[in-house]
């Protein structure tokens, strides 16, 4: 090297013996280390977890949304369940009705009927017994033992 010293050339290793500066530097750098490593973790975590609670709470708003509809569609079924069973019962009632309409009408057809060939026969001059006793029940009689 002709005339020209590398730069790094004169420096010489510095002795590794700690002064009161630098105790005093590790004293105060190492709690204010760890105080910063825990608002960065304390962050962290409040964000991370934050965003599951809010995962977790859309998740829940969802499911209780369900569970009111399930309810009011329950609430429904049940109200047109009891007026089919009204409208059921008012049916029966009409048919109950009809039915006994029919069998009056048919009775009073078979009276007619009868009444039309005790006619027939009264005026063909034959004689003809009552078809029902004048009290109204049928004559009984005792069966010898």
């Amino acid at each position: 090297m002709s005339g020209r010293q590398l730069k790094f050339g004169a420096v010489e290793p510095k002795s590794h013996l700690m002064d009161i500066r630098q105790v005093g530097v590790l004293v105060v750098a190492i709690p204010v280390a760890l105080l910063v490593a825990s608002v960065a973790t304390w962050a962290v975590c409040r964000w991370w977890f934050g965003r599951k609670l809010l995962a977790a709470a859309s998740r829940l708003q969802k499911s209780e949304k369900g569970r009111l509809f399930s309810q009011q569609q329950t609430a429904q079924a049940r109200q047109q369940i009891g007026l089919l069973k009204a409208e059921i019962e008012s049916h029966q009632q009409v048919a109950a009705e009809n039915q006994a309409a029919r069998r009056r009408a048919v009775q009073a057809e078979e009276a007619i009927q009868a009444s039309e060939r005790a006619a027939e026969v009264s005026s063909q001059g034959a004689v003809m017994l009552p078809l029902v006793a004048a009290h109204g029940f049928a004559d009984t009689q005792i069966l010898p033992d």
